[in-house]
């Protein structure tokens, strides 16, 4: 089983530096805002890694905090970024 979790988040971490090699593309946007975008979904990824371990160990309440705490942060870090910084930039475009 951990064979498939680490080749599924192997799998979204290309699928995210695919994205941000395409947005880089789209929109310019400044160090940090790229930086910040990355943290959050570095972090999604490690909730989404430390969710399913322990749901595999049997340890559904440490899975839900991981869930909770670090997707539900990099979540919502990643959708105000994206409607503060980088929405209004592909508007004008």
């Amino acid at each position: 089983m951990q064979l498939i979790l680490w080749f599924c988040l192997g799998i979204l971490f290309t699928l995210m530096v695919q994205g941000f090699a395409y947005l880089s593309l789209k929109v310019t946007l400044k160090w940090w805002v790229w930086g910040a975008s990355f943290i959050a979904a570095v972090t999604i990824l490690f909730g989404l890694a430390w969710a399913s371990a322990s749901f595999e160990e049997g340890v559904a309440q440490s899975g839900a905090l991981a869930l909770i705490f670090f997707c539900g942060s990099g979540v919502l870090l990643l959708i105000w970024l994206w409607r503060v910084f980088v929405k209004p930039q592909l508007n004008t475009d």
